[in-house]
């Protein structure tokens, strides 16, 4: 496609990045870290150029899109410098730490005409995307079952002294340090964007939240969330079960979708074993009682979707996602925690 990227971060979650632009065509000029043994593996696949100042890749004229893939508070201010670089911009989620935030980034992206991504990549997981096809086929929509069940321990009885759930000596959590939060953030904030993708933005819920005395994030976090396609109950839950879920490994995220016509069920893989372990559909037609499952080879949707991404970028067109996504989420997160702190449903007040 001749894109010419910069990836700034090259932690944990870039490898994926790297692996899309690559299958994209995609060709990597700057790599950025403060760390130079995590750069060198990249720069050297890619024959690219390094630095741990991101600025430097900022001022490349030939840069068209850069990847921020680093800890959710440094992504309003790396943002906010490409955009006003004239870069493209994809960005890991969460989008930023609040909805206030978001919103700056998605309006200084509108303002200049970025282009301009959150990547929730769930979306393009074989089974949902299927499913949204099939979504005509239930009718009147009724009711919506979505959540994220993850294997992170036995937090609820027991406080880790060290790791990445515990406070460590600075009194915050890695997980806190790097994401902004725990159960909600990390695994719900992309079943969030599947409720978005898939039903529309909600207009009003009423949320629960439960972070264990000793911890400074939540292990649960539950929403009733009413769409103009039906009422969805949503929950994210960090749980100690080894051998729970549809490949019996401790992952248990599932989407239920009931309507008038029949009935999907979405069941997906863990986020970064997408390679070896695949999704499956299940679809029911109510018209001819019969159960259709569709089972789909294991492939990244990172790869799909930066593919989408470097599409758009390539076109200089938001394709397939609107710039409001990362704020959509966050928006979200922000209700929810507010309404289960105040105990109280909340209209939602989307700002854009």
């Amino acid at each position: 496609m001749g894109i010419m990227a910069a990836v700034i971060g090259c932690g944990n979650i870039s490898r994926f990045h790297f692996s899309g632009l690559g299958r994209a065509g995609a060709k990597v000029k700057w790599v950025c870290d403060l760390d130079a043994e995590a750069m060198g593996p990249w720069a050297k696949q890619f024959g690219a150029q390094v630095t741990t100042d991101f600025r430097e890749a900022l001022a490349d004229p030939e840069v068209d899109v850069v990847h921020v893939t680093l800890i959710s508070s440094l992504h309003k201010r790396i943002c906010l410098e490409a955009i006003a670089a004239g870069k493209a911009v994809v960005c890991e989620k969460t989008l930023a730490e609040s909805a206030t935030d978001s919103l700056e980034i998605v309006q200084a992206a509108e303002t200049k005409g970025t282009v301009f991504y959150t990547s929730y990549m769930k979306r393009y997981i074989p089974a949902v995307a299927k499913a949204k096809e099939l979504l005509p086929s239930l009718g009147r929509i009724l009711s919506t079952r979505i959540q994220a069940f993850q294997q992170w321990g036995n937090l609820w009885e027991e406080i880790p002294s060290e790791g990445f759930f515990a406070s460590g000596g600075s009194g915050k959590s890695e997980v806190v340090r790097r994401y902004g939060g725990g159960i909600l953030v990390c695994g719900g904030s992309h079943i969030l964007d599947l409720v978005l993708f898939l039903l529309g933005r909600p207009q009003r819920l009423y949320a629960t939240q439960y972070q264990a005395p000793g911890l400074d994030y939540d292990l649960q976090a539950a929403a009733l969330m009413e769409t103009a396609n039906g009422v969805v109950h949503f929950e994210a839950l960090a749980h100690p079960l080894q051998h729970i879920g549809f490949l019996a490994d401790g992952w248990d995220e599932r989407v239920e979708i009931t309507g008038t016509g029949g009935r999907l069920e979405i069941l997906s893989a863990a986020w970064d074993q997408v390679e070896t372990k695949a999704s499956k559909l299940v679809h029911y037609d109510n018209a001819t009682g019969q159960s259709t499952e569709f089972h789909f080879q294991p492939v990244s949707p990172f790869d799909l979707a930066v593919a989408q991404f470097c599409a758009g970028v390539a076109a200089s067109e938001q394709l397939g996602q609107s710039r409001a996504t990362g704020y959509e989420v966050d928006e979200l997160i922000d209700h929810i925690r507010r309404s289960a702190a105040q105990g109280q449903a909340l209209e939602i007040a989307w700002q854009l």
